[in-house]
């Protein structure tokens, strides 16, 4: 009869795993090929955990019988569920409550799995955005990527990427040289535009 679990496949990109359900209900995957007493190995080291286990699968779980272990040495199959559990269960049979809290443990630890899981590929899809400001004073992705809008040259966040510029080794010879061209244009503005309110002051004064 076994045990019904809902289990979601993992990506087509991932190696396969077996699922062993851990005495305090934690799911924990290890690649296959590996045999039980490896798996009971690595169990009776990892913390809340005891020595006097053994490995039984979630399909050989009958109703009214004895739970029967797995041997040492048998092979454990991809994508099946594996329940470690203290050797004092191998004494009783299986109930109907003693079933249906196997199952619940599994669902459990099946949907907390899911959600670290789910939490940890969202972390690592977030990461920041850098910009550039390329010679001509517009400003792009630093990944190389065309971004959706420009930001021309002159604006707060122009200021804020020259740090990063500058640490990176990207080529600013560009941005140098328009930068010297828009300061000498500036300066030169100002003196003649001090030449001429001199002239005016000095015209007027002479009036």
């Amino acid at each position: 009869m076994g045990i019904c679990v809902s289990l979601n496949r993992r990506d087509s990109d991932s190696p396969p795993t077996v699922k062993i359900v851990s005495v305090n209900g934690d799911l924990r995957e290890y690649n296959v090929p590996v045999i039980a007493s490896q798996v009971l190995e690595s169990e009776s080291t990892a913390p809340s955990s005891s020595s006097s286990c053994f490995l039984c699968d979630s399909d050989s779980l009958k109703y009214d019988d004895f739970i029967p272990a797995i041997e040492p040495e048998a092979p454990l199959h991809a994508e099946q569920i594996y329940f470690v559990l203290p050797m004092s269960r191998r004494r009783s049979r299986l109930t109907a409550p003693d079933m249906a809290a196997l199952a619940v443990k599994a669902s459990v630890a099946m949907q907390n799995s899911a959600g670290r899981e789910f939490r940890r590929r969202k972390k690592g899809r977030i990461s920041p955005v850098m910009m550039l400001t390329q010679p001509n004073g517009s400003v792009t992705a630093a990944n190389g990527k065309a971004s959706e809008s420009t930001v021309m040259k002159g604006r707060p966040l122009v200021k804020k990427t020259a740090a990063f510029k500058a640490s990176s080794g990207y080529n600013r010879s560009g941005s140098v040289r328009n930068l010297r061209r828009n300061t000498s244009k500036r300066a030169k503005l100002a003196v003649r535009s001090f030449r001429l309110k001199l002239s005016t002051i000095d015209e007027g004064s002479v009036g």
